[in-house]
Order: C-alpha cells, then structure tokens, then sequence
C-alpha cells in the first residue's frame, strides 16, 4: 500500500439539494467552470487532480509537487472571484456560492476513495457548522475557506503566504465523532464578524468570554464638595446633596429635576442665613 504527502482540497454547494433539476445541472456546469478558470488563472493543471465529482461536491488530491502556497493563496482568491463574476447578475436563489476546506496530509488510494484520518479531517472541516453559518450570515460572500491547523500553522502562521493570519479566525469542529478546530476566512468579508455557537464576535484564533452584566442600580444619595469664594454661587443639586465646605455667598438649592427641567428650591445667603 503506498501513500504520499499532499493537498486535499474539497468543497461543496449552499442550498444545492433546495434546488429543482434544471438548476442543479446548470450549478454543476457553473462549479467546475468556476474551478477550472480559477485553477488557470492561478497556473495549476487540474487535469493533474485526482478529483472525485459528487453533484455540487468536488474532493480532489493534488500532486506531492503541487506548491501549497499557489493553491491556498492565489488558486483560492482567484476562485472567489470567479464566483463573484458569476453571480453578479444572478438571483440569490441561483447563485453559486462555496463552501472549500484544504489540509495537508496522507493519502492512500482505496477500493473506492481515500482512507485514513487526513481524508477524513477534511470533509469534517468542510461539514462542519462554521462555515456552514458563515455563508448565512455573510449574504456578500460567495467562498468561505477553512483550513487545517497544521496548513493553517506551516503555511499561513508562517507568512509563506500574501494572506495575513489575523484574516483567518479559530474555530471549533464537531462533526460526528470528530472533535478538533480549523482556521475559517472569508475571502471577501469579515469573519470575525460573524455569531458562531451563540457566541458573539471574536479576535483572531481568540476564544469569546462572556463578559458579565452588572444591574444598573440608581443612587439614592448624590455627594457633591463645592469650595466658592467671593460672591461665587454654590448649586447644590437635589434634596440629598451634601456640601460640606462652603464659603459661598450664595447657596442655590435645585429641589429636584426631571425631564421638564429642573425645579428651583430656596436660596440661602449668607449675609442673614435666612430664606430667600
């Protein structure tokens, strides 16, 4: 049984299945157009690819001498705009839009298909919720990518790329019995924008923490110190000011204030410490 080393790349329709027959085929003419002009622009042969065609799905393993960064960087910005010229003037019903996973791994050749973890790492990346949940909250964005960690680190992390890791945020993958995380972008809006797991926003590979909420309790007393001098007037807001040190002339006292305005309470003076 001989393996080697290579880029699996992987991607899949949104709301493919909801479609009727005629627009199912016409999707499928779109989506390998849109790969194959994608893959030209960015100098890859993909008749080199071993690709395995599943309607609106494509799982392709590429030669070991395939340049990762070629493929991760221009292959996938090319495709998204690709996709973008393609449903420029189209319905959202009929647009085409993209959901692409890529890792760097093992491969072996099986009765039918690609045993082993790494096969299996990348269709969970490419089926799980985040990306999944991108593409509904992002109605602008017709590609969300999701790498492996160890693509993600190697290659990305590593700045062997023009992509910059701050682009790319952390997220957690659950998918029948796998449990691990990928790095998602969105080529063409912001990821760390998007509500993940009922979480709110997030920093790049950064967990959310819920900050907690503290009750707005409204003050029964209002302490104010005022030092006047010189024929200067204190205003001493509210029936529970206190002012302690006063050397004012006159003392203004505000009986209260609500949204009309405020209410005038009585004027002290000093001369005579009687009421106004």
């Amino acid at each position: 049984m001989s393996f080697q080393r290579s880029l699996l790349v992987c991607c899949d329709l949104k709301s493919y299945g909801s479609a009727d027959d005629l627009l199912q085929h016409e999707l499928q003419e779109l989506l390998v157009r849109s790969l194959d002009r994608a893959g030209e622009a960015a100098g890859l042969d993909r008749a080199s690819w071993r690709r395995q065609a599943k309607g609106d799905e494509e799982w392709a393993v590429l030669p070991a001498s395939t340049p990762e960064g070629d493929v991760v960087d221009r292959y996938v910005r090319a495709l998204d705009a690709e996709l973008a010229k393609t449903n420029r003037y189209r319905v959202p019903e009929a647009k085409l839009r993209m959901r692409m996973a890529i890792h760097f791994g093992t491969t072996v050749e099986g009765a039918n298909g690609y045993p082993g973890q790494d096969a299996v790492l990348v269709s969970r990346l490419l089926n799980s919720e985040p990306p999944h949940a991108a593409l509904e909250q992002s109605p602008t964005s017709d590609l969300v990518v999701v790498l492996s960690d160890t693509l993600f680190t190697s290659l990305v992390a590593a700045r062997y790329t023009t992509l910059r890791p701050e682009e790319f945020r952390r997220v957690d993958v659950h998918v029948k019995d796998f449990r691990g995380h990928g790095w998602m972008w969105l080529p063409s809006g912001d990821v760390h924008s998007l509500v993940l797991d009922g979480a709110g926003p997030a920093e790049a590979g950064a967990p959310v923490v819920a900050e907690p909420v503290s009750p707005v309790v409204a003050p029964t007393s209002v302490h104010q110190n005022a030092v006047a001098t010189g024929g200067s007037t204190v205003v001493q807001a509210g029936r529970d000011a206190r002012v302690p040190t006063q050397t004012a002339d006159v003392i203004q006292n505000f009986d209260r204030n609500d949204q009309r305005g405020s209410h005038f309470g009585p004027v002290y003076r000093r001369d005579d410490d009687e009421k106004a």
